[in-house]
């Protein structure tokens, strides 16, 4: 008999946990669409014809980039490729969509809304940024009997240059609270400080969120360019601090219960840096301490993946320091996007890897009642 119940209690337990959610992070590199946005400086990415095109790209002042607006030739044909290889990415060798899909560098709605259907969404959220090239962030994602959204917001980043909004989406996933924020942080080529301000409007939101609701799950992911040079350090002096946020890759690498085999297969970041030969973790899933707490909704840390499909990798050969020349350490890198591509062999991908995490939660969830229900409730006590 206690056997029989042991036994009971392990099916019951297994069967708690039976259901997950994968949310998946890609900076896309430069998805635009070859239309010109009123007021955005897209001239790189517009045919070459574009009325105006000529007369903007004379206007730039780094003599590198004002060649490169007026040789490139971004066409609704070379729109169509790029949506191609980013699908490739995402569903070629995965077979399956994330329940969640955060995209970084993206123009707007217009193209967004071809990639979702390309892809097979039904929904996306995305923000209207200040950004003075337009690039915006969009989060992606299934609806259905355990997934609904609650509401979405977006939060400006103020520094001293327009940058891109931070956007926040409030689910409920089987029946518990799960809010999401997508990030793309202004680039290293801006103050270590403007990077901190970004982070500090991302805690100052978790604060204010967690203030109310002690028990929301919350998922930060995107682009956060940040390296470990930096000074002060977005993460280790906001994100971190107090342990408001855990970084799924430091909580990966530090997991005794994941092997040493599983941990090699990790690469050396998201992100390769040539000039430097430098990898960086650039992008990331930092995650609340309400995700990890062994109740209801949980971060699978030992599912955490920096994904490389081997089709999307560009193989480079450095000299590996051997007086012998032709000694050579060949890396496999992320095979960047080449605007000039005049086919998708030749177009790359991104210079990002995609990373991606699963949530498990139970099977039975707790029923999330509506603010409409609630008040039909109270009304109903009252005439009691």
């Amino acid at each position: 008999m206690k056997f029989l119940l042991t036994l009971l209690f392990v099916m019951a337990s297994l069967n708690a946990q039976a259901k997950s959610v994968q949310i998946m992070s890609y900076n896309v590199e430069n998805l635009f669409d070859a239309k010109h946005d009123d007021g955005k400086i897209d001239w790189s990415f517009l045919p070459k014809d574009t009325p105006g095109k000529k007369e903007a790209c004379a206007k730039e002042n780094s003599k590198y980039r004002r060649a490169e607006c007026y040789e490139a030739n971004w066409t609704e044909e070379k729109v169509e490729m790029k949506l191609s290889q980013i699908t490739d990415v995402i569903l070629k060798e995965k077979k399956e969509l994330p329940d969640f899909l955060g995209l970084v560098e993206v123009e707007n709605s217009e193209v967004i809304g071809r990639l979702a259907k390309k892809l097979g969404y039904e929904n996306f959220e995305m923000t209207n940024s200040p950004d003075n090239r337009g690039v915006d962030v969009a989060l992606m994602f299934k609806l259905n009997a355990d997934i609904k959204k609650i509401s979405r917001a977006e939060h400006v980043v103020p520094v001293d240059y327009p940058t891109r909004n931070i956007l926040e989406v409030e689910f409920s996933v089987g029946g518990y609270p799960l809010t999401i924020f997508v990030n793309h942080w202004p680039s290293l080529a801006n103050p270590d400080s403007w990077r901190v301000k970004a982070a500090e409007v991302l805690a100052n939101r978790v604060k204010e969120i967690l203030a109310k609701n002690p028990k929301m799950n919350i998922i930060a992911i995107g682009d956060f360019n940040t390296i470990d040079s930096n000074s002060p350090h977005p993460f280790k002096t906001v994100l971190e601090k107090d342990n408001l946020f855990f970084d799924t890759v430091e909580q990966f690498k530090a997991d005794k219960n994941i092997s040493d085999v599983q941990k090699a297969k990790l690469p050396l970041g998201s992100y390769y840096y040539p000039k430097k030969n430098e990898w960086n973790y650039l992008d990331h899933i930092f995650y609340t301490g309400a995700l990890h707490d062994g109740k209801d909704l949980e971060l699978d840390v030992a599912s955490f993946e920096v994904y490389l499909p081997t089709f999307a990798l560009k193989e480079l050969k450095r000299k590996a320091g051997s007086e012998d020349e032709k000694d050579h350490k060949i890396l496999m890198i992320p095979n960047r996007f080449n605007t000039e591509a005049k086919s998708r062999y030749e177009m790359g991908f991104s210079d990002h890897f995609s990373v991606r995490v699963k949530l498990n939660y139970p099977d039975a969830a707790p029923v999330v009642e509506s603010k409409k229900d609630a008040k039909k409730k109270a009304a109903l006590k009252k005439k009691k």
